[in-house]
């Protein structure tokens, strides 16, 4: 699933639409339409005036109270082609024509994403917790969420109720960056090692954003082109290959579902 680095990795090429008018939004499954509460007849026309990203969403503010939201899912992809260039990859659902001479393609094979024509958009956001790269986003604050939590420090790291936009791969990453076993209940870390894990989780989210993301399989760029962070991952993936660190072997368990990657003599 595109998490935060490659949402934001996402958002900022795109950022080149930025003052361009819709010409018209193509929508060819109307099930991909998660929430509609305008008609998206009324986006033709618009300026895109913002593209930002909330956590894994990309957000178009192509109006004041005329929001046009995407999330990618578990294998989404967002990517712009010359409008000269019809695009021939299976499960488009859609496409967005602007009037420089650039469209806006929507794919997603499994169809876990979807897309939401949303007024309010801070309502919409209203139950998302805070963004780890915010100024929000304190020692303190990771420290208050943890507080007295019985539950592993990766499920609440994953929570998107507390945190935005943290994912599998970057989770794990920042744990063993950390120093911090994945199964730890959260209450039982000490304010030192809170402080090296929101230290851990932002220098991880960086350097995947320096990196445009993590690809294994499904994830592309805005130029649907593959990102690099996945040669530079240290345990999550690496079931059973040497800790880069000490050499044992790395572990695999399951921890909310989810494979859990992690070394036993590193992660404390």
């Amino acid at each position: 699933m595109p998490e935060l680095p490659e949402v934001e990795t996402i958002v900022r090429a795109l950022q080149v639409n930025r003052g361009a008018s819709i010409k018209n939004i193509d929508i060819r499954r109307k099930d991909i339409l998660r929430l509609q509460e305008y008609e998206v007849e009324e986006l033709h026309g618009r300026t895109i005036k913002n593209i930002c990203r909330r956590g894994k969403f990309l957000v178009f503010e192509p109006g004041r109270d005329l929001n046009l939201i995407f999330h990618l899912g578990m294998s989404g992809r967002f990517y712009m082609l010359t409008a000269a260039r019809e695009p021939v990859e299976k499960h488009i659902h859609v496409i967005v024509h602007l009037d420089n001479d650039t469209n806006l393609i929507y794919q997603d094979t499994r169809r876990f994403g979807g897309v939401w024509l949303v007024r309010d958009r801070e309502h919409f956001f209203r139950h998302m917790g805070r963004e780890p790269l915010s100024t929000s986003f304190t020692a303190a604050y990771l420290g208050d969420i943890l507080k007295q939590r019985k539950a592993p420090v990766k499920n609440l790291l994953l929570n998107q109720h507390l945190i935005s936009g943290i994912g599998n791969i970057y989770a794990d990453e920042a744990l063993f960056a950390a120093g911090i076993r994945p199964n730890r209940p959260g209450g039982s870390l000490s304010q030192q090692e809170i402080k090296k894990l929101h230290r851990s989780i932002r220098k991880v989210l960086r350097q995947g954003i320096e990196l445009r993301g993590t690809t294994f399989r499904d994830y592309r760029d805005a130029f649907n082109e593959s990102g690099g962070f996945q040669n530079y991952l240290k345990v999550y993936g690496r079931y059973n290959q040497p800790c880069p660190q000490c050499g044992n072997l790395i572990q695999r368990i399951r921890l909310a579902g989810r494979s859990t990657h992690f070394c036993a003599n590193c992660q404390h």
